[in-house]
C-alpha cells in the first residue's frame, strides 16, 4: 500500500484493488472493527480519495480568515495559522448546534486545557489540551458517533493534527496524549449532561468546571490568550 503522505499519483491502483477486497471480507467476520481494521479502512479509503483527486486535478484548497489558503486532505505546517484556528473554532458550535445554546469548540479546548492543567499535566499535554480539536478549524466538527464510520475523515482529521504539532513544535508523550484524550472525554460527557438534561447522564467530577472560563470573554480571544500563556507560536 501507498504511504499516506506520498504524492497521489504514486498510489498502486491494483494493490488498493486487492486490499479493498481483502479489507471487505475482514470488516464482514468482524464481530466489531478493532483500531487495526479502522487504521486499514483509513488508509484504503485515504488512497482512494487520492485517486479521485488526482483525476480531478489534485486536493483543493480553501481560503482561511487570515487571507491564505490551506488544502485540508494534503496539509502542511506552514499552512497552519493559529489566529485561523482561534476563529473558526470560535465560530464552530459543539454537538452540531443540537445543545440548549451556542457553545464553541474553542471555548471547550479551552476548557479541556485548563483540565490537563488541574490534573497535574505537563505543558506540552495543556498545548495538546488546547489544541486537540485545531483540524476541525479547517474540515469542520462532525459528530463522535458518525465519525466512527467516516474513515476518509478520520484520515484527514490524523494528518491535519500531526501538521499542527509540526507547526508549534509539539513533542507529546504519549502519556500526555492519554491524560488530554481522557480529559477531553470527560468534559465531554460534563458538556453532554449540561447540553442534554433530559437525558439521564451523571456529570463527572471535573477539577476546572466551566464556570471559571469568564463568560463575558468572546471565546476567540480566550483561546489566543490561554495559547499565549502556554507560549504557544507558530512563525
Amino acid at each position: 500500500m501507498a504511504d499516506s503522505n506520498e504524492d497521489v499519483d504514486v498510489v498502486d491502483a491494483d494493490g488498493l484493488e486487492e486490499e479493498v477486497t481483502a479489507l471487505i471480507g475482514a470488516l464482514r467476520t468482524a464481530e466489531e472493527p478493532d483500531d487495526e481494521l479502522r487504521r486499514r479502512a483509513e488508509s484504503v479509503v485515504g488512497e482512494l480519495q487520492d485517486l479521485l483527486a488526482a483525476a480531478d486535478g489534485g486536493h483543493a484548497p480553501i481560503d482561511t480568515r487570515t487571507g491564505g489558503t490551506i488544502t485540508p486532505l494534503s496539509p502542511t505546517p506552514e499552512r497552519i495559522d493559529l489566529v485561523d484556528v482561534a476563529h473558526a473554532l470560535s465560530n464552530l458550535s459543539r454537538f452540531t448546534g443540537q445543545g440548549k445554546y451556542f457553545y464553541s469548540v474553542a471555548r471547550h479546548s479551552v476548557h479541556v486545557s485548563r483540565e490537563v492543567e488541574a490534573r497535574g499535566g505537563d505543558r506540552s499535554a495543556q498545548q495538546w489540551g488546547l489544541l486537540h480539536d485545531a483540524s476541525e478549524a479547517y474540515l469542520s466538527d462532525v459528530p463522535a458517533p458518525v465519525k466512527r464510520s467516516l474513515p476518509g475523515y478520520t484520515r484527514a482529521e490524523r494528518r491535519l493534527q500531526t501538521a499542527v504539532r509540526d507547526a508549534v513544535g509539539l513533542e507529546l508523550t504519549a502519556n500526555a496524549e492519554r491524560l488530554v484524550d481522557t480529559v477531553d472525554a470527560d468534559v465531554g460527557r460534563y458538556e453532554l449532561a449540561v447540553h442534554f438534561p433530559n437525558e439521564i447522564r451523571e456529570k463527572p467530577a471535573l477539577k476546572y468546571v466551566p464556570d471559571d472560563i469568564d463568560p463575558a470573554t468572546d471565546a476567540k480571544t480566550l483561546f489566543l490568550e490561554r495559547a499565549r500563556s502556554l507560549g504557544i507560536e507558530i512563525d
